[in-house]
This record gives structure tokens, sequence and C-alpha cells, in this order.
């Protein structure tokens, strides 16, 4: 028999971790005093301590080295914990990417206007987005309104005037409200369109835009916050503006990858 010194000296296990495998069940000693505590190993075990330090240094959970050391194949639990461990490398490399297009997508660089406008009357559909269930509303959501509300401003005579918008405005209780808008050549009645249709008019307005155009190369990172939204809240910020209320519009002009460009605007106060 060996006292845990002994058994520790033999497998390369710190006195505190076989303690600590004994607690756990995962490597018990053979005999324990009942008078004094002392723990000893039976040479057959030094086989069962070498093979739960190898397993533990290679970070295999605690609970698979315990299945081991009853008797499963020590290789099956290394080829397990091996495929795991490249799994997360693959998802850490994935993510240290994003992180990287994060930064280079919002160096690029993004104009700043100020304009003042006219008074549009538009049409619009509204999605609610619930605090907390970001994924709730989909492009394909926003599509399918967008689509839906334009052959019935084309049916009703009113245009569309010009390229959709997208608002983003503070819905009840911590929601967020997304509108797909439609320019109009004149305002409608407020029931057109029935209850799932809203009709307003952006009045006369001094705005502040970000007017973003993808960099060669840049490619913005799925599920980001875009940079012409960043870009405006620095200019927002660095103005000294304070917003009494936040609704930002967006718009995506272009008909070629040459002409793409992205707009971000609030109605300054």
């Amino acid at each position: 028999m060996l006292h845990i010194g002994e058994f520790a000296g033999m497998t390369g296990l710190s006195v505190k971790a076989l303690r600590h495998y004994d607690e756990k069940g995962v490597l018990v000693p053979a005999e324990v005093d009942s008078d004094s505590g002392y723990r000893r190993y039976g040479e057959e075990q030094v086989r069962s301590g070498v093979i739960v330090k190898a397993l533990r240094d290679a970070g295999v959970p605690l609970a698979a080295v315990g299945v081991t050391v009853a008797g499963a194949d020590p290789s099956t639990a290394i080829d397990v914990h091996h495929r795991l461990v490249l799994e997360q490398r693959e998802q850490e490399d994935h993510t240290f990417a994003q992180a990287r297009a994060v930064v280079a997508s919002l160096a690029a660089p993004v104009e700043i206007v100020e304009r003042s406008l006219p008074p549009q009357p538009y049409v619009g559909r509204v999605l609610t987005v619930p605090r907390g269930d970001e994924d709730s509303v989909t492009d394909d959501d926003a599509n399918e309104q967008f689509s839906q509300l334009y052959v019935a401003v084309q049916e009703a005579g009113v245009g569309p005037t010009g390229p959709f918008w997208t608002a983003l405005r503070p819905g009840e209780q911590g929601a967020v409200e997304i509108v797909c808008c439609w320019p109009t050549s004149s305002q409608l009645e407020p029931t057109w369109g029935g209850d799932e249709t809203t009709v307003g008019v952006l009045p006369e307005r001094t705005e502040l835009a970000a007017v973003w155009r993808p960099e060669p190369g840049v490619e913005l990172p799925e599920g980001s916050t875009h940079p012409a939204v960043v870009a405006l809240f620095d200019a927002i910020a660095e103005r000294g503006i304070t917003m009494p209320t936040t609704e930002l519009r967006q718009r995506v002009l272009g008909q070629t990858a040459d002409e793409y460009t992205v707009e971000v605007s609030i109605t300054l106060p």
C-alpha cells in the first residue's frame, strides 16, 4: 500500500488534488484509517492515478474522468473532449473575426450632413419588437410589409414618390417599433389601409444625417449596429444636442453596388 504522499509522487498528482478526487468519488483510496484519516492507495491504482493526471492536464471534465476510472476507455474521453475544444476554438475564432470586422467597419469614414426638408406625407406598417426578444422580427418580415404596402400605394395612385425608409422608435413597456414607410404624393385619410396601416406626415424639419458608403474589402458583421448609426450618435454628442425623443430613420439608396448608400437621420429639436 502507498501513503498519499508516496502515491502523489508516483502519479504526479498533488496531495490536495488527491483529496479533492476522493471527496468527489473520482479516485477513491483503497483504505482510509478510521482513527487518523490517512489515505492509502493500492499499487494497482497507480495506473488510474497516471491516467487521471493525463486527462485533467488535457482539460477533460472531472465527471468524464470519473467514468474513465470506473472502467471506460480513456481514449474515448480524450477524443470527445478534443472535439469539443476544437468546436469551441472555431467559435472563438469566429467571434474574434467578428470583433475585428466591427472595429474595421467603424473606422470607415461617414459623412455627416445637416439639411432642411419640406413636409413629407407617408404611410407605414408597424412591427413591434418586444423587449429582450430582438430576433422576433426578421428582415423577411419587414420586406413583406414593404411589398404589401407598395402595392397598396400604387393602387391608390399616390406613389410611392421616392425610396422607402425604416423608422426606429421607442414603443411601450420597453419595446421597439420598426415602421416600414413609403412616401406618398399627398396625405391620405387616417383610416386608409385599415388598423394595420399608419398614415402620417413628416413635418418641415431640420435633419442631422449620417451618410455611409461601403469601403472596398470591408464587410459589415451580421447583427452589429450599423456604423452610420454610431456616427450619427457621435455627431449628436459632439454638437451637445439633447434629443427629447429618438426616432431614427434609415434609407437605402442606389440601384447598383457602386451607388449603394445608407442614410440614417434624426430630426433636430
